[in-house]
């Protein structure tokens, strides 16, 4: 693996959707960490199960080995289903079920 080091930026909880919404930075050597790298990263740093955050935007930073990264973190697995926009779910490939598409 390449050596990482996650900084976060912005942390709120958001009482009504049972979410906590992140802002952090992250900085990488080598090739741009892949969405399922960094997934499993950030649930190391946030020390929370993978399955409960979605990564909503990942922007690399033009010049420099760093990704600015915009996820929610859910309190359950339940709630991400519920809340959460269909397009991020699949692109992070969680079963949606009981949405029409």
């Amino acid at each position: 693996m390449f050596m990482v080091k996650i900084s976060i930026v912005s942390e709120s909880y958001n009482k009504l959707l049972r979410r906590k919404d992140v802002q952090m930075l992250v900085d990488y050597d080598g090739a741009t960490p892949k969405r399922a790298e960094l997934l499993k990263l950030i649930a190391e740093h946030l020390k929370v199960s993978e399955d409960r955050i979605a990564i909503i935007k990942m922007v690399n930073l033009f010049g420099q080995h760093r990704v600015s990264v915009h996820c929610h973190v859910y309190d359950s697995v339940d709630d991400m289903k519920k809340y959460e926009r269909e397009y991020v779910l699949k692109r992070q490939g969680v079963e949606v079920s009981g949405k029409t598409s």
